[in-house]
């Protein structure tokens, strides 16, 4: 079951607040995260991790604030850490931070949940959500997995609601005073607006990535 509540406009709003130019700011982008995994729980396998490892390497209680300059953008950060790494492969002698390698498996999987909402969205109604989960993480994330992690995806596909379970869990998550109240003004507001915001922070990041010779880490 979904762990707390899950505000699709709050989550929407930070990652639409996290893009600047063609950079991508850490702090929204992990709010939008954190916001997500309380949805998306059965693929948020050690996402608070990633996610607190991220938060330190910007907490200022922690480390210089020229340090955490560092880690307040995406850009930045792969620049700052590019020189930790040789054809994707960490150098022998480097005081590695693992900023860049440790948001790479977040935005690994941010693809695949970007994937999914859009095919219980659009999908015909007779395919279940552990056939769209499949489908999208086929497309995604399995090429990164050793095929014992893809069995267990498998499994924890299988074990999935109905797709109209979770479709419905979602809009009871919802504010009652808000206007996101219905399965069609939810299903609207993630096709019209969540997935364009969320693809445009995916292709972002995956630019970043690719400048930096980023893509392949370890």
């Amino acid at each position: 079951m979904p762990d707390g509540v899950f505000d699709l406009r709050q989550m929407t709003n930070h990652f639409s607040q996290s893009i600047v130019g063609d950079d991508i700011n850490l702090t929204d982008y992990c709010a939008g995260y954190k916001e997500l995994s309380t949805f998306m729980y059965f693929i948020m396998r050690d996402v608070n991790q990633k996610l607190g490892i991220l938060s330190d390497l910007r907490n200022p209680e922690k480390h210089p604030t020229d340090f955490c300059e560092h880690f307040s953008t995406v850009q930045k950060m792969c620049t700052f850490e590019a020189n930790q790494y040789e054809n994707n492969k960490l150098k022998s002698n480097s005081n590695a931070t693992m900023g860049s390698r440790n948001l790479l498996r977040l935005h690994r999987a941010f693809l695949f949940i970007i994937d999914l909402f859009e095919r219980v969205c659009s999908d015909p109604p007779e395919v279940t959500l552990s056939q769209l989960a499949r489908t999208a993480y086929d497309e995604s994330l399995a090429k990164y997995h050793p095929w014992a992690i893809q069995k267990a995806c498998d499994l924890a596909f299988r074990a999935l609601p109905y797709r109209q379970t979770f479709i419905s869990n979602l809009v009871a998550m919802q504010a009652l005073d808000g206007d996101l109240t219905t399965e069609e003004t939810c299903r609207k507001y993630l096709i019209e607006t969540s997935i364009p915001i969320l693809r445009k922070v995916y292709q972002i990041t995956q630019d970043i990535y690719a400048q930096n010779d980023m893509l392949d880490l370890p």
